[in-house]
């Protein structure tokens, strides 16, 4: 047996459960022979323009496009003696029956693949694939490897990861390039980044531009419910001078009565909600504790590889397979006991593949939904014991009652004036017990037609209209789940479970947009790129929601012939836009030249630079000093004359560490300056 998987603690797992196995230097042995091998994550990455050609080290316009005729990809750096370790394995130990093991969706898929690539592995005929979503358990990891499928039935997200990867290479490779040296600017470009933040860019520009107006709403009160004043059209906005609202405040006063004239009841029924994938998990913890998407996820998959008591998480699926019922039942029995606040209500008989809304293959994606497996440990963290007591909760509720409630429309007249109000009746609280919130609709017990009441008082409010409110980290992850056409048509997703965390913190990370309390602006370096782009006919519908869903679409239906068509399109684009103008953004947050004490400082892909290098001005400071990161905060320290923070730095001769600041010199150059205790 030969074994590959994504992770140490992966290997670690499968080695304790079948047992007999020696931890070697990277890897388990067993008999001289039965070998588990493991990966570090990502061993393997594309190569860079300049290894293909070293005449495209240089950022030049002539050399667009820049497409391989074959994509050839290096181990990383950082990871080399686990990638060679493996190559070794492969070399002295026999896989005729091998088993790949790495995490089991598309990336993981993708990783195993490169691999094997890489080692020269061709013998998918019998080769095995462990797929299991359950925490690593010994009688999982048992069952896994008994029941592991053919491998070549995974081939196809094989082939979805190459083109996909292949895709946002050339893609983010070329018009990256291109956009930088024609505005002078690092424009970091990427196929799904870049339109999700052209999404923020509309949202923020929609509300920017929006203008209040105002309106007003008059309120009667009787005694145990509320009615609005409406206009001919039954719209409880009204103009605030408008003749009928002056003509009611004259009218409707204390003691007027009040006769109902029609009441409509409907009986509502509201399921409990469905259990979490990761990314509705995502969005009740950025919403509920302000956890970053990124954060839970690195929380769920500690919970799911540390704890163990969590199911996969990276999964986009909220049901279980029709095969489940027992995997679903054997945690309820074992939890329900432990936490008997949140299995109160339980209905057991719910556990049953009839139940479509919880066991549902038809609907499953690679993973079942997220479930707990087993108690949390006493030791956990807090933040480890808020996501587990999340998926918990849901775990539960989803096999309560309906919640059940009557909605009544109240239709009435005073003094010739119309007057309608709606209101809430609890029928039955369901799983909602214990959780219902103020509602902004009011529960009554509603009147009755023909009845007449009186209105103890009236009030006047005056609103203004509200523009739509900026995006969260939750409402970008539900953009991105679930986005819709300008008609309001579903889109495919973007980006999958796993990486749109990923996309809101690069979109962080590169200053396109930063978090404003709660909610994500776009910054300025962020509107100059869409504005930059939006400008290019050929390049506008590039950062559309629906070109790159549709680009989504084709990477699952047509990944090889998706990656044909954008070489095309890279081909036929960019001899043509060559001749946009140079931008003229600048960043004003860094500020002036020290040196030439004109030109701006601006962001380059290596280099902090002078914007009149061109000139002759010869300021620069390398991003990287001794292995010391230098920050825009750190710039606009040194150009203000400030010294930066302490730093630790590493001699390039010696290779010591040593702390220290830094400060220009007179001729604008960074020197170290030491504190009195170095």
């Amino acid at each position: 047996m030969f074994v590959l998987t994504e992770k140490p603690s992966v290997a670690k797992d499968i080695a304790a459960a079948l047992g007999g196995f020696e931890y070697r230097s990277g890897y388990y042995l067993r008999n001289g022979k039965d070998c588990i091998v493991y990966a570090v994550g990502h061993v393997l990455e594309l190569y860079e323009p300049e290894e293909y050609n070293p005449e495209l080290k240089k950022w030049n316009i002539e050399n667009l496009p820049i497409i391989p005729k074959q994509m050839k990809y290096k181990p990383i750096e950082s990871v080399k003696k686990q990638l060679q370790i493996i190559k070794n394995c492969f070399d002295q130990y026999d896989s005729t029956e091998f088993i790949l093991a790495t995490d089991a969706e598309r990336e993981g898929e993708f990783i195993g693949a490169l691999i094997l690539q890489y080692v020269g592995f061709t013998q998918y005929d019998t080769a095995k694939r462990f797929w299991v979503s359950q925490a690593l358990t010994k009688e999982v990891i048992l069952n896994g490897i008994t029941n592991a499928k053919p491998l070549k039935e995974y081939i196809k997200y094989k082939i979805s990861g190459y083109a996909r990867q292949h895709a946002d290479w050339l893609i983010g490779i070329n018009i990256t390039r291109f956009l930088t040296i024609k505005t002078n600017t690092l424009l970091s470009v990427g196929r799904v980044q870049t339109a999700v933040l052209s999404a923020i860019y509309l949202r923020d520009k929609a509300i920017a531009q929006f203008k209040p107006e105002p309106y007003s709403q008059f309120e009667v009160i009787c005694n145990s419910f509320s009615l609005w004043l409406t206009d001919d059209e039954g719209n409880t906005k009204l103009a605030p001078h408008g003749a009928n609202l002056l003509a009611a405040q004259q009218s409707l006063l204390k003691g007027t009565p009040v006769k109902i004239t029609a009441v409509n009841t409907e009986r509502k029924t509201e399921l409990p909600p469905k259990l979490f994938n990761i990314t509705g998990l995502q969005k009740y913890c950025a919403e509920k504790y302000k956890y970053s998407p990124k954060k839970t996820l690195e929380i769920a998959q500690q919970l799911y590889e540390s704890e163990k008591c969590l199911s996969y998480p990276r999964t986009p699926s909220t049901v279980l397979g029709d095969e489940n019922v027992e995997l679903y039942k054997s945690s309820f029995n074992l939890l329900a006991p432990i936490y008997p606040e949140y299995s109160k209500g339980c209905l057991p008989d719910s556990i049953s593949s009839q139940n479509k809304r919880l066991f549902n293959s038809a609907q499953l994606v690679d993973h079942h939904a997220l479930i707990p497996l087993r108690a949390l440990p006493e030791t956990a963290a807090a933040e480890q014991r808020n996501v587990y007591t999340a998926v918990l909760d849901r775990f539960f509720t989803v096999i309560k009652d309906s919640y059940m409630y009557d909605i009544s429309t109240i239709t009435a007249t005073a003094n010739n004036f119309i007057l309608t109000g709606t209101g809430k009746n609890h029928i039955s609280l369901g799983w909602k017990t214990d959780k219902i919130e103020n509602d902004d609709i009011q529960c009554f017990v509603p009147p009755k037609q023909g009845e007449t009441h009186f209105i103890e008082k009236c009030i006047l409010h005056e609103k203004m209209t509200q523009p739509q409110k900026h995006y969260t980290e939750s409402t970008l992850l539900t953009l991105m789940e679930n986005p819709k056409g300008e008609t309001g048509n579903k889109l495919a997703s973007l980006g999958t479970p796993a990486t749109r965390a990923g996309i809101i913190d690069t979109l962080l990370q590169r200053k396109y947009i930063e978090l404003v309390k709660r909610n994500l602006i776009i910054t300025d370096k962020g509107k100059f790129l869409i504005n930059t782009v939006i400008t290019i006919p050929e390049l506008r519908s590039f950062i559309s929601l629906s070109t790159t869903t549709k680009w989504e679409e084709r990477l699952e239906s047509e990944p090889e012939q998706f990656v044909t068509g954008i070489k095309q399109f890279l081909t036929d684009t960019i001899p043509v836009i060559k001749e946009l103008q140079q931008g003229k953004w600048e960043n004003p947050s860094i500020g002036l030249c020290p040196i030439c004490k004109k030109g701006k400082i601006r962001e380059g892909k290596k280099n902090w630079f002078c914007s009149r290098y061109t000139e002759g001005c010869q300021f620069v400071i390398r991003k990287d000093i001794s292995s010391a990161k230098i920050t825009e905060t750190d710039i606009k320290n040194l150009i203000e004359g400030k010294k930066t923070k302490q730093k630790k730095f590493k001699s390039q001769q010696k290779g010591k560490e040593f702390t220290a600041a830094l400060r220009l010199n007179n001729e604008g150059k960074p020197e170290f300056v030491f504190s009195k205790n170095n």
